[in-house]
């Protein structure tokens, strides 16, 4: 009997350095709009305020990213949700088109050419620990793609069984255990 295979796991990005920039940034651009807005535009300061407020706060909510990946029956969709009320979809593909994937190390790819390049990670440069990668032709998202994403354990065993035999037993072995880290 086979059955169907759903799998999901959410992940949270963590602020960066470039994300603390932003958010001083912005609290001195609204105290500068709010400043020039009762001073310099007396007769409609209040509605500048309300609109730089609400700007500020909506910009640095967007900055709050979840993503989401779900496997179904061999098809792997990564959605962005900003500030757990919007959602987009990333990519989603089919994973017996699936042409690499193994453990993401950037110095392993930045000799490589991707026409598109979708950091899905923890980190915004797939740099955290346990980031993955996953090369795809997708004429869809722009021809060949580089996917990086923090999978859990239960993701890439659900990715494993639709996955092309050859590269699913370079990566995985014959008994289906991930090899270690450095291979």
């Amino acid at each position: 009997m086979n059955q169907d295979i759903f799998v999901e796991q959410i992940i949270q990005r963590k602020h960066s350095g470039k994300d603390y920039l932003m958010y001083v940034g912005l609290s001195l651009a609204f105290l500068i709009i709010c400043f020039l807005g009762v001073f310099v535009i007396p007769m409609f300061g209040f509605l500048v305020i309300i609109a730089a407020g609400y700007g500020a706060y909506w910009l640095i909510t967007s900055r709050n990213l979840e993503f989401e990946y779900s496997v179904t029956n061999g098809d792997l969709t990564i959605d962005r949700i900003i500030n757990r009320q919007r959602r987009k979809r990333v990519i989603s593909f089919d994973c017996k088109d699936v042409e690499a994937i193994g453990k993401y190390k950037a110095v392993d790819h930045q000799s490589k050419h991707y026409d598109k390049k979708f950091f899905t990670s923890i980190a915004d440069d797939g740099s955290d620990e346990g980031a993955w990668y996953v090369a795809v032709r997708s004429p869809k998202y722009g021809g060949f793609c580089l996917v990086v994403f923090h999978p859990e354990e239960r993701v890439l065993d659900s990715i494993r069984p639709f996955l092309p035999r050859q590269l699913a037993f370079e990566v995985f072995g014959p008994a289906g255990r991930r090899k270690s880290a450095d291979a």
